[in-house]
């Protein structure tokens, strides 16, 4: 009976040990993606011989140790007079999660949420070349699409990040929101499909919130304009900076790009609490029939402080 037991906590931690080195690997096959970047790049062409210069490029790439990935790209100074169709063609947005392999050097991403629905679910791999502090990654998607190119500059780490910053720091995914009452009932539900907020050590942010989950798909290649107004409708997608007030608990969003032109240079306000692995935030209170309500959205931790560091795992 005794070596019988022996023999199965042998296995358990043999299989416990194994897990944790896989793990340990996976998180080292990371660090040259590990970071915060900005988008100093973008090039596309029908091959990687034929990429031309993308105007104006903008965006932001945060990335994750444990494997959590978001990404928005998009071109400055788009017009407000943008229609719902070229404002949809003109921003690209998306989270998921992406495992690395740095012998070819390439990356797998697996796309938990995206603006366009086409690319829910979907799985592609990236080629990226890490020099310093410049990491460029070239996507070749299924035969017949375009080559994209793009190249990033890291964002360094604030030099002395707030002890009150640091529960903050991390991937949040979205689990439920709604308008509240004076007596704490759901007035008004929130559904979505998968969503993200992420608050970096860099003092960066970037979000997407989708909308309810079953948008329908596009007739043809593009979005026509009421097919991407549609396909847009109920989502928020920004990034910028973020300032963090202790004392009010209090939280200042500064967007650098939002899928709407006209949200650009834009702020908002939130109060924020941490609670283990629970992100709650709080929206500024408004009238709805009548009766004074807050919108309060519940977010579950994917990755923390260290998982965003390069370097520390």
């Amino acid at each position: 009976m005794r070596s019988t037991y022996a023999l199965a906590l042998a296995l358990v931690m043999l299989v416990g040990a194994r897990s944790s080195s896989s793990a340990q690997g996976a998180a080292a096959g990371m660090q040259p993606l590990v970071g915060t970047w900005k988008l100093v790049g973008l090039q596309r062409g029908v091959s990687a011989q034929s990429l031309s210069q993308v105007a104006n490029p903008v965006g932001i790439l945060i990335q994750a140790a444990n494997g959590i990935v978001i990404e928005i790209i998009s071109q400055s100074g788009r017009a407000a007079s943008l229609n719902a169709a070229e404002a949809f063609n003109t921003y690209q947005a998306s989270w998921g999660r992406v495992t690395a392999d740095p012998a070819k050097p390439t990356s797998t991403y697996r796309v938990s949420g995206d603006v366009d629905q086409r690319r829910m679910g979907q799985q592609f791999t990236r080629a990226f070349e890490r020099t310093a502090t410049q990491l460029v990654i070239t996507e070749t998607p299924a035969p017949g699409g375009p080559v994209t190119r793009t190249t990033w500059d890291r964002i360094p780490e604030l030099e002395a990040l707030p002890d009150y910053q640091r529960d903050g720091v991390g991937m949040w995914q979205w689990v439920s929101a709604g308008l509240f009452n004076a007596r704490d009932e759901n007035v008004r539900p929130a559904y979505r499909d998968e969503s993200l907020i992420v608050y970096t050590p860099t003092g960066h942010m970037a979000v997407l919130y989708l909308g309810p989950p079953g948008r329908k798909p596009f007739a043809g290649a593009t979005p026509t304009v009421d097919e991407a107004r549609a396909a847009m409708a109920n989502a928020v997608s920004y990034y910028g900076t973020y300032i963090v007030q202790p004392r009010t608990t209090g939280m200042f969003h500064y967007q650098l790009g939002a899928s709407s032109p006209t949200a650009v240079g834009g702020s908002f306000y939130r109060n924020f609490n941490v609670k283990g692995n629970q992100l709650f935030l709080l929206f500024p209170p408004q009238m709805l029939d009548g009766q004074q309500v807050q919108n309060r959205l519940t977010l579950k931790r994917l990755s923390g402080l260290a998982d965003m560091l390069p370097g520390s795992q």
